[in-house]
Protein backbone atom coordinates (compact mmCIF):
# COMPACT_ATOMS: atom_id res chain seq x y z
CA UNK A 1 0.00 0.00 0.00
CA UNK A 2 1.69 3.83 -0.99
CA UNK A 3 1.38 6.44 1.45
CA UNK A 4 2.00 9.77 0.41
CA UNK A 5 2.10 12.86 2.75
CA UNK A 6 3.08 16.65 2.10
CA UNK A 7 3.53 19.28 4.98
CA UNK A 8 4.09 22.74 4.41
CA UNK A 9 5.76 25.55 6.91
CA UNK A 10 6.66 29.31 6.23
CA UNK A 11 10.21 30.28 7.07
CA UNK A 12 10.74 33.53 7.96
CA UNK A 13 13.99 33.74 6.46
CA UNK A 14 15.04 33.92 2.59
CA UNK A 15 15.53 30.60 0.93
CA UNK A 16 19.43 31.14 0.64
CA UNK A 17 19.78 31.48 4.21
CA UNK A 18 17.75 28.62 4.64
CA UNK A 19 19.47 26.91 2.42
CA UNK A 20 22.80 27.56 3.43
CA UNK A 21 21.25 25.30 6.78
CA UNK A 22 19.82 22.65 4.82
CA UNK A 23 22.59 22.16 2.18
CA UNK A 24 24.26 19.44 4.76
CA UNK A 25 21.88 16.61 4.40
CA UNK A 26 23.07 14.92 7.52
CA UNK A 27 20.97 17.82 9.31
CA UNK A 28 17.97 16.71 7.19
CA UNK A 29 18.39 12.66 7.90
CA UNK A 30 18.88 13.59 11.91
CA UNK A 31 15.45 15.06 12.22
CA UNK A 32 13.31 12.27 12.45
CA UNK A 33 12.48 11.20 15.76
CA UNK A 34 13.05 7.35 14.61
CA UNK A 35 16.72 8.57 13.28
CA UNK A 36 18.71 7.31 15.89
CA UNK A 37 22.27 8.03 14.58
CA UNK A 38 23.08 9.49 10.64
CA UNK A 39 26.60 7.63 10.26
CA UNK A 40 28.14 10.39 7.96
CA UNK A 41 31.56 11.55 9.43
CA UNK A 42 31.71 14.34 6.29
CA UNK A 43 29.01 17.41 5.01
CA UNK A 44 26.84 15.41 2.38
CA UNK A 45 26.56 17.66 -0.19
CA UNK A 46 25.64 15.63 -3.33
CA UNK A 47 24.05 13.37 -5.17
CA UNK A 48 25.35 9.85 -5.22
CA UNK A 49 26.06 9.72 -1.45
CA UNK A 50 25.16 6.76 0.70
CA UNK A 51 24.34 7.47 4.21
CA UNK A 52 23.71 4.50 6.82
CA UNK A 53 20.82 5.77 9.45
CA UNK A 54 20.37 3.63 12.85
CA UNK A 55 17.05 3.36 13.74
CA UNK A 56 14.86 2.97 16.89
CA UNK A 57 11.63 2.36 16.87
CA UNK A 58 10.16 3.03 20.04
CA UNK A 59 12.92 0.48 22.05
CA UNK A 60 11.20 -2.08 20.21
CA UNK A 61 12.60 -2.62 16.40
CA UNK A 62 15.82 -1.59 15.23
CA UNK A 63 17.22 -1.41 12.24
CA UNK A 64 19.87 -0.14 10.03
CA UNK A 65 18.62 1.64 6.48
CA UNK A 66 20.58 3.58 4.05
CA UNK A 67 19.68 6.67 2.47
CA UNK A 68 20.45 7.14 -1.19
CA UNK A 69 20.77 10.84 -1.98
CA UNK A 70 19.65 10.92 -5.57
CA UNK A 71 18.37 14.87 -5.43
CA UNK A 72 20.94 17.71 -4.54
CA UNK A 73 20.69 20.89 -5.97
CA UNK A 74 19.95 24.64 -4.77
CA UNK A 75 16.69 24.54 -2.79
CA UNK A 76 16.25 20.58 -2.99
CA UNK A 77 17.41 17.29 -1.27
CA UNK A 78 15.46 14.28 -1.88
CA UNK A 79 16.80 10.61 -1.06
CA UNK A 80 15.78 7.06 -1.09
CA UNK A 81 15.60 5.35 2.21
CA UNK A 82 15.76 1.26 2.37
CA UNK A 83 16.66 -1.61 5.02
CA UNK A 84 20.27 -2.92 4.38
CA UNK A 85 19.19 -6.26 5.10
CA UNK A 86 15.93 -8.94 5.16
CA UNK A 87 12.50 -7.71 4.24
CA UNK A 88 12.26 -4.19 3.76
CA UNK A 89 8.60 -3.04 5.19
CA UNK A 90 9.08 0.35 4.25
CA UNK A 91 10.74 1.61 1.35
CA UNK A 92 9.87 4.90 1.00
CA UNK A 93 11.55 8.20 -0.30
CA UNK A 94 11.53 11.86 1.44
CA UNK A 95 12.30 15.04 0.01
CA UNK A 96 12.99 19.04 1.53
CA UNK A 97 12.25 22.03 -0.85
CA UNK A 98 12.34 25.43 -0.46
CA UNK A 99 9.98 27.93 -1.89
CA UNK A 100 11.07 31.41 -2.62
CA UNK A 101 8.55 34.17 -1.30
CA UNK A 102 10.38 37.01 -1.23
CA UNK A 103 13.60 38.35 0.38
CA UNK A 104 13.25 37.36 3.68
CA UNK A 105 10.56 34.65 3.77
CA UNK A 106 10.34 31.08 1.68
CA UNK A 107 7.86 27.84 2.21
CA UNK A 108 9.58 24.30 3.00
CA UNK A 109 7.70 21.95 1.55
CA UNK A 110 8.29 18.51 2.84
CA UNK A 111 7.40 15.49 1.18
CA UNK A 112 7.16 11.31 2.59
CA UNK A 113 5.89 8.55 -0.24
CA UNK A 114 6.43 5.32 0.81
CA UNK A 115 5.13 1.63 0.38
CA UNK A 116 3.91 -0.59 3.02
CA UNK A 117 5.13 -4.42 3.17
CA UNK A 118 2.47 -5.37 5.66
CA UNK A 119 0.18 -7.55 5.49
CA UNK A 120 -3.70 -6.37 5.82
CA UNK A 121 -1.26 -2.74 6.43
CA UNK A 122 -4.50 -0.72 4.84
CA UNK A 123 -7.04 -1.58 7.71
CA UNK A 124 -4.61 -1.73 11.00
CA UNK A 125 -1.66 0.39 10.13
CA UNK A 126 -2.56 2.63 7.87
CA UNK A 127 -5.29 4.29 10.06
CA UNK A 128 -2.44 5.06 12.92
CA UNK A 129 -0.18 6.36 10.36
CA UNK A 130 -1.90 8.36 8.56
CA UNK A 131 -2.21 10.08 12.19
CA UNK A 132 1.15 9.96 12.97
CA UNK A 133 3.02 10.53 9.72
CA UNK A 134 1.89 14.35 9.57
CA UNK A 135 2.72 14.99 13.22
CA UNK A 136 6.24 13.68 12.54
CA UNK A 137 7.04 15.82 9.40
CA UNK A 138 5.12 18.89 10.99
CA UNK A 139 8.12 18.48 13.55
CA UNK A 140 10.63 18.29 10.82
CA UNK A 141 9.39 21.12 9.71
CA UNK A 142 9.39 22.73 13.18
CA UNK A 143 12.56 22.02 13.51
CA UNK A 144 14.20 23.73 10.64
CA UNK A 145 12.37 26.51 11.17
CA UNK A 146 14.13 26.73 14.76
CA UNK A 147 17.72 26.26 13.07
CA UNK A 148 17.45 28.55 10.78
CA UNK A 149 15.86 31.29 12.78
CA UNK A 150 18.56 30.66 15.00
CA UNK A 151 21.50 30.59 12.41
CA UNK A 152 19.99 34.22 11.21
CA UNK A 153 20.27 35.53 14.87
CA UNK A 154 23.31 34.77 15.06
CA UNK A 155 24.50 36.26 11.74
CA UNK A 156 22.94 39.22 12.90
CA UNK A 157 24.81 39.76 16.21
CA UNK A 158 28.27 38.88 14.43
CA UNK A 159 27.28 41.40 12.04
CA UNK A 160 26.22 43.97 14.35
CA UNK A 161 29.70 42.76 16.34
CA UNK A 162 31.95 42.99 13.28
CA UNK A 163 30.27 46.82 12.50
CA UNK A 164 31.64 48.39 15.43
Amino acid sequence: MIYECERRQRLDVSADVAWQWMSDVRRLLRLNLFHAEVNAPHPVTQAGCAVPIRHNIAGIYRQVRLARIHTYRKYKVAWGEFQTSGVDRFPHSQSFTLIPVDAAHCILVNRLRGKFVIPAARYWFMPVYRCIAPRIMDHENRQIAAAVAAMQSEERGNARVSGR
